[in-house]
């Protein structure tokens, strides 16, 4: 189910990427805390994994220091598996796996902050700079992930251990997520065709200037609205085919040395790409991106479109649904119907949605926080959370057994682990 899928807050995880100096323990955040063979970690690392989690750095000391350790202890573990599986021959990690899950990681990062140019502004860096940044990332915990699975493996638990465990935690269980059956139409809000036309034709007065002599670099200084390469001359490095948009790459693969591009669109806006250098299956590109920007007008207009399903519709669950299907073929989008979904696994943003809702009442149509669409819900059955139980829930309560099982294994594995690996801690 495409967009469905548990997100933790991943926007307020990008804002706390970018916060690098914080005071903690009245001491310097910098300086290299623990070392794991030849792998260190600095105190900003653990400083920046707690603001990832939402830790408030405002705690008292004695309860901030006990946060601190823990954040370090998991992180040194974390660090002796990466050690142990780089070691494991057997273990290979193939480029496109990353890539894909490279992908698919800030596919959801810009479903959650709206757009990419919101995620580019956050961020302060190119597409491709925060690619980079968490490429290595999603590369080291995919070999800890391979060497984990070969040594605990899909293992096996038997009926007797799911009951026992039932049994001691029975009481301490999280609640069965509410469940939710609906249909949803999601409309995207476009920019209008005046909007888009006077980028492209600002663009191509970009080009004329250049053509008559006027540095490409300067230009891109004064008009690209990229921050991450704008300062830069528009440089945005090497990179390898995969990084960057279809349409960007189709072109810019394509250029001779020092050729400049006509103006290339991408759901970003447009692109004036000029070619650098290429070697082997990278490329060294500079470019001067204009954002196609959204106008109230195109908002209202939509608002108009979705107003208009709703009064068709409002006494016609049927009607709806047919209409949620059709949105979902013309735009690939979430709209669509969903029959029995955890609340856990639904985006907040429409989960809000429901929660304000009541079951056979068509809730009006909704601006998202980025202002990027349109949402309109009909609820059908909303089923509220209960405590689990062996008749109902054997499933998931397998799974919380097979889940502690798996984690004491691999406790045990770090453990073993540890004593024939070099860890040093620093002051």
């Amino acid at each position: 189910m495409r967009g469905f899928i548990l997100i933790k807050k991943i926007s307020y995880l990008i804002v706390s990427l970018c916060i690098y100096h914080v005071a903690f323990m009245q001491d310097s955040i910098d300086g290299i805390v623990a070392a794991v063979e030849d792998k260190i970690i600095l105190k900003s690392d653990v400083i920046l994994n707690m603001q990832l989690a939402g830790v408030a750095l405002s705690q008292n000391s004695f309860t901030l220091e006990r946060i601190y350790n823990d954040f370090l202890d998991q992180m040194i573990n974390d660090k002796v598996l990466l050690v142990a599986a780089e070691k494991d021959t057997n273990i290979v990690i193939d480029d496109t796996m990353v890539d894909v899950r490279l992908n698919e990681y800030i596919s959801n990062v810009i479903n959650e902050v709206g757009s990419e140019e919101n995620l580019i502004q956050v961020f302060n860096k190119s597409i491709r700079e925060i690619k980079y940044y968490y490429r290595s990332q999603i590369y080291d915990s995919m070999l800890r992930e391979m060497y984990i699975y070969n040594y605990i493996g899909d293992l096996d638990i038997s009926r007797k251990e799911v009951e026992r465990f039932y049994d001691i935690y029975r009481d301490s269980l999280p609640l069965v997520p509410a469940k939710y059956s609906f249909s949803m139409i999601e409309i995207p809000i476009e920019p209008n065709e005046n909007e888009v036309n006077k980028i492209k034709n600002f663009q191509l007065n970009l080009i004329q200037k250049i053509n008559n002599g006027e540095s490409f670099e300067e230009l891109a200084q004064k008009f690209s609205e990229d921050p991450g390469t704008a300062s830069q001359g528009g440089d945005q490095g090497y990179y390898q085919k995969g990084t960057l948009f279809p349409e960007f790459e189709e072109i810019a693969f394509n250029l001779e040395k020092n050729q400049i591009s006509d103006p290339i669109r991408t759901p970003l806006g447009y692109h004036i790409i000029k070619l650098i250098d290429k070697k082997d299956n990278q490329i060294h590109t500079k470019h001067i991106l204009n954002f196609i920007k959204i106008s109230e007008q195109d908002r209202l207009e939509k608002l108009d479109e979705l107003n208009m399903v709703y009064n068709i519709s409002i006494n016609d669950p049927g009607v709806f649904d047919s209409l949620a299907i059709s949105y979902k073929n013309q735009y690939n989008n979430d709209s669509g119907v969903y029959k029995d979904i955890n609340e856990d696994q639904i985006p907040n943003n429409i989960r809000q949605l429901l929660k304000s809702g009541k079951e056979y009442i068509l809730n009006k149509p909704r601006l998202n926080d980025a202002q990027s669409k349109y949402s309109m819900i009909y609820p059908y059955q909303i089923i509220n959370q209960s405590q689990p139980s062996l008749v109902n829930d054997w499933e998931l309560i397998e799974m919380y057994s097979k889940n502690q099982k798996q984690t004491n294994l691999l406790t045990d594995l770090i453990e073993k682990l540890k004593h024939k690996t070099f860890i040093k801690y620093y002051n």
